[in-house]
Order: C-alpha cells, then structure tokens, then sequence
C-alpha cells in the first residue's frame, strides 16, 4: 500500500514539472518569435530611414551646385560697375565752391534789413488799434472787476482763483450796448458760462467779444457794423459771474494775446 502511494505521488509529481516545461517552452518559442518580427521590422525602418537621409541628401546637394556658379557669375559683373562709378562721385564735389559763393553772395542781402525784428515788438506791444478811428466805450457805467493782465484773482461766484481776462462794466438790464469801432460780427453764440455773446472782428488785428447780453440782439453773423451802434441789449445770462450786479464782461484781444480793454477804450465817455 505504501509502495503505491509512493508512486502514485511520484506520477503527480511527474506530471506538473511536465506541464511547467511544456509552459516554459511555449513561452521561449513565443519570444523568440515576438524577436524575430521586432527585428524585421526595425530592419526595414532602419532601411526605409536610411533611404530618406540618402534622398534628402541628395536634394540638398542639388541647390549648392547651382547657387555657386551665379554667385561667381555675379562678383565679376558688380566689380566693374562699381570701379566706373567711383569717378562719378568724385565729380559733384566740385560744385561746393560754387554753393559757397552763393552763400556768401546771399549773406548780403540778408544783413540788410536789419529792422525787421522790430516789427513784430512795436505790433505785441501797441494797444492803440490801426484803425483811424479812436474806439469808443459800448456802455458807459463803473468798472466792477478789472482785467487781471494773467494774474490769477477769485472769482466772486465760483470762489476758484483764476485770470479775469476782461473788464465788467456795471449797467442795469436793457441798457443798450455798442460796437467799440467798426467792424465784423464774427460770432454769435449762447456761452454756457458766459452767456449771450458777440464777437466782432475790426479787421485791423483787434478783435472785441461782448459778454453777458439779452436775447433779442440787433446784430447777425456777417453784419458790418459801425463805431457805436447798437448791437444788443445788457442782459444777466453770464452764469459764470451771476453773483455779481448786473454788469457787461468786455474782452479785447490782439490775436491771441489779451488786452486791458480799459487802457484800449482810454478814458470814460
């Protein structure tokens, strides 16, 4: 009993290391195989690889042999051009002297009007307008606020310190307001700080800009107006100085410098 127990073990024994070799076996062809068909392919990649280079080779190659011959075809053509070129640089260098005595002929005429810097200094600083006539006041009333010459004063309505670049001229609502000399009307608008304005151009450099009218004016854009005639009405619409007494904001400018209109007008009518 024993004996077959033994051999019964040693046949169960037996068995699995067969089956265990039979595995391993299957396993060692299997991965011989697997390397066989990794390297084929890899050859034929290597292969397929080593065509591309060989062909990228020789299409890159192809290019130089072809750009070398125009660059030496290139260099003798330019060569020359460039020598018969250097005497026609040479030649315009003659005609400095003549450019110099032009100069020189010129510094003459220049030195000769040696007054023309005072021109424009007698024009900044006369106030008296090239007009014949002497310009008269648009109303006749006290000067409430004086022109600031750009000095910063405080306004009497906003409280903010700021140049006053005018004259106000108290009167009472309707007194009738007239041109300060002959003249253009150049614009007319509805200011929002300054209310009902005209400006009026004198032709001659002087321009006078009338603030703080009544509606209804006797004046149009385009009108020739005379010395002293009426152009509107005194009015209160100036919101900018509504703190004040009824009054008329005059402005006299020289092109685009301000004016004390009370040193223009000279001395109350």
């Amino acid at each position: 009993m024993k004996e077959h127990a033994v051999k019964q073990k040693l046949k169960k024994h037996l068995g699995f290391y067969l089956v265990l070799m039979l595995c391993m076996a299957m396993i060692s062809f299997a991965c011989w195989f697997a390397y066989e068909q990794t390297k084929n392919q890899i050859n034929i990649d290597l292969n397929s690889a080593v065509g591309d280079i060989k062909v990228m080779e020789v299409q890159t190659d192809i290019p130089k042999t072809t750009e070398a011959p125009t660059e030496k075809e290139t260099l003798p053509e330019t060569r020359p051009e460039t020598i018969h070129t250097q005497p026609a640089i040479v030649q315009p260098l003659q005609t400095a002297p003549i450019q110099t005595e032009a100069i020189t002929q010129q510094a003459g005429l220049i030195d000769a009007p040696e007054t023309a810097p005072a021109i424009p200094e007698t024009e900044t600083e006369t106030i008296v307008p090239a007009s014949a006539e002497t310009p008269c006041w648009p109303l006749n009333g006290e000067i409430l606020e004086a022109f600031s010459n750009g000095e910063l004063v405080k306004s009497q309505t906003t409280g903010i310190w700021q140049t006053h670049n005018g004259i106000d001229i108290a009167g009472t609502l309707g007194d009738t307001v007239c041109a300060v000399n002959t003249g253009l009307v150049r614009n007319i608008e509805n200011d929002a700080l300054w209310g009902v304005t005209v400006t009026i151009d004198h032709q001659n450099g002087i321009i006078s800009r009338y603030c703080s009218l009544n509606n209804g004016l006797s004046v149009s854009v385009g009108d020739t107006v005379e010395k002293g005639s009426v152009i509107g009405a005194l009015g209160d619409t100036a919101d900018i100085e509504s703190s004040m007494p009824t009054h008329l904001h005059l402005e006299i400018m020289q092109g685009e410098i301000y004016l004390n209109p009370a040193e223009y007008l000279g001395a109350s009518e």
